[in-house]
């Protein structure tokens, strides 16, 4: 059996299927299981049993609204307005992904970190971003073709989309108009 016209693989070796099914390319090549390099699709591998949850520790994210980069980037000053009164919040990092936009009923996105809530960002694309926990326990961010871009520790430049970049501790993940994530590890 064929998965699709795309590939003349078996179901389980595709890799058109494997994109379908969640999976992002990083530099060409669809994320692997470390251990038998089957394609990754799940919280385990189909082929060798090899489980992607984080062991060990924990991880969080904390999601704010942030003045200094939404000043950095003065394209946006006069077009909008930055939010009054807001406070953080975080969400502790669970499953083999984490996407980051922002929902929509329409199209059925529904984001783990959804960054539609009022104050709403509104240079937040639906599917802006992803976190990818990694075999040893630490996560990657992997933009989503965003149509802004997702920049990392203050960097001017945007990450590359679709392109793996390891996050740690205190690392600062800007997306949007005014938002930053800032990533925790718990021991």
């Amino acid at each position: 059996m064929r998965c699709c016209s795309t590939s003349s693989r078996p179901r389980r070796r595709c890799w058109a299927a494997a994109r379908r099914a969640g999976n992002r390319w990083e530099r060409g090549v669809a994320m692997a299981c470390p251990r038998c390099d089957e394609p990754r699709i799940g919280p385990f591998c189909e082929q060798c049993g090899h489980s992607y949850s984080n062991t060990g520790f924990s991880w969080r994210a904390v999601i704010a609204h942030d003045r200094d980069y939404f000043e950095a980037r003065g394209e946006h000053i006069g077009r909008f307005t930055f939010p009054a009164s807001t406070s953080p919040w975080s969400v502790q990092l669970m499953g083999a992904s984490v996407l980051i936009g922002r929902r929509s009923a329409a199209r059925g996105i529904t984001p783990d970190i959804d960054l539609a809530n009022p104050p709403a960002d509104p240079g937040v694309s639906r599917e802006h971003a992803r976190l990818l926990a990694l075999p040893d326990g630490s996560w990657a961010l992997i933009d989503e073709g965003s149509m802004n871009g997702t920049y990392f520790n203050g960097d001017v430049k945007p990450i590359p989309a679709h392109q793996q970049v390891r996050l740690a501790d205190g690392d600062r993940i800007h997306l949007g108009v005014w938002t930053t994530i800032t990533m925790h590890r718990n021991a």
